[in-house]
């Protein structure tokens, strides 16, 4: 009999001291809810109430209200703790029961995702593609837009400089001025000034005057020479020429020659091969240098004269016809043919004067730039 009161003073103990826990544990969760509880209403708008004098008190830090909510937590302490048991009984053997079903089914899901991983539906692969060679922008058929040289004039392209200079050599040499074009009338004026008025020399027809377009390496050369020129004058002591030393001594002077195509005619623009079309081959290439001196002449009049007046009749089946160019020429150190110490081969001269100083030859092609071309008949 004293075992029995023994263990049951025992087991009172024990109940006292699981409920004081309960209590004191679902007291503290009660009293954090409320907290929060109690900042989500002051961060709503706050609504005014009423307090009639009777009423319960509704303050959590109320005497009462901690009495009634210790009682009530510890009645749900000791539901929860004898339903606790069943609970947990009943969950472990419904989980015994559903876990070979969700297990096997697991496994299967998972083999299922690995094979549709591995082994892709056939109809929505992308069929096979064969492998495109990478572009290369280096290549001469795509060239760079630094490796492009434009036609300025009719705007064809052209990927090397050399090939654009032969295409404006070629289709592009030489420009007609029109009657409007102030170029034109002092081109004019100048041909007809040394002509004489006479019967027996009377003026010649004027059928077109065309402009020279030379090229740049043409253009370098001349004024190359025009440099030389200068700097030899500048360092020849003994005869100071203050002219070759300003401008190398440029002049204008006049070349008359023949050509064998229709130049320049329905303003054609481009000049043609043939050997022995010598106005088109000075424009494109300038002066042979196999020539013994460039004759050039002071006036229109006696340039004309330096060609015979029948070698339009004589050489009718080649289709010959005279034109006069129009130049810039650096006469540099001018000799005379009559100065005994005058020597072509020593470098003293750059040019020649002849003829009672009507007459200029000029050793090097470099230093005669054709400028216009007038094609006449007399």
């Amino acid at each position: 009999m004293a075992s029995i009161a023994t263990f049951f003073n025992k087991f009172c103990y024990l109940f006292i001291l699981i409920l004081h826990l309960g209590c004191f544990m679902f007291t503290t969760a009660a009293v954090t809810a409320g907290k929060q509880k109690h900042d989500t209403r002051h961060l709503l708008p706050s609504k005014k109430r009423k307090i009639l004098p009777l009423s319960q008190p509704t303050s959590p830090s109320h005497p009462k209200f901690k009495t009634h909510k210790a009682l009530s937590s510890s009645w749900h302490f000791v539901k929860h703790l004898f339903s606790a048991k069943s609970c947990k009984t009943a969950i472990t053997a419904a989980t015994t029961q559903a876990s070979p079903q969700s297990t096997s089914t697991t496994a299967e899901a998972s083999q299922q995702s690995l094979i549709s991983l591995v082994q892709s539906d056939p109809s929505f692969t992308d069929p096979p593609r064969k492998k495109q060679p990478e572009s290369d922008i280096s290549a001469d058929n795509f060239p760079l837009r630094n490796d492009i040289f434009p036609c300025t004039v009719c705007g064809e392209i052209f990927q090397k400089p050399n090939l654009l200079e032969n295409h404006q050599f070629t289709n592009h040499a030489v420009s007609e001025l029109t009657g409007s074009d102030p170029g034109h009338n002092i081109v004019q004026i100048i041909f007809k000034s040394g002509w004489p008025e006479t019967n027996d020399f009377p003026f010649p027809t004027i059928h077109r005057i065309l402009k020279i377009h030379n090229s740049q390496k043409i253009l370098s050369k001349f004024e190359e020479y025009r440099e030389m020129v200068k700097s030899k004058a500048t360092r020849n002591t003994r005869r100071r020429d203050e002219r070759c030393i300003a401008d190398g001594n440029e002049l204008m002077r006049f070349h008359c020659s023949t050509f064998l195509c229709e130049l320049g005619h329905n303003g054609d623009s481009s000049i043609c091969s043939q050997q022995f079309c010598t106005i088109c081959g000075i424009i494109k290439s300038g002066f042979s240098q196999k020539l013994d001196g460039i004759s050039t002449l002071s006036t229109s009049w006696r340039a004309n004269m330096s060609i015979p007046d029948d070698i339009e009749r004589e050489f009718r089946f080649m289709n010959v016809k005279r034109a006069m160019l129009v130049c810039r020429v650096i006469a540099g150190r001018v000799g005379s043919d009559s100065d005994d110490e005058m020597d072509k081969t020593d470098g003293g001269f750059d040019s020649v004067m002849a003829r009672g100083e009507s007459e200029l030859v000029v050793f090097n092609p470099r230093a005669v730039l054709p400028c216009f071309v007038i094609v006449y008949s007399v």
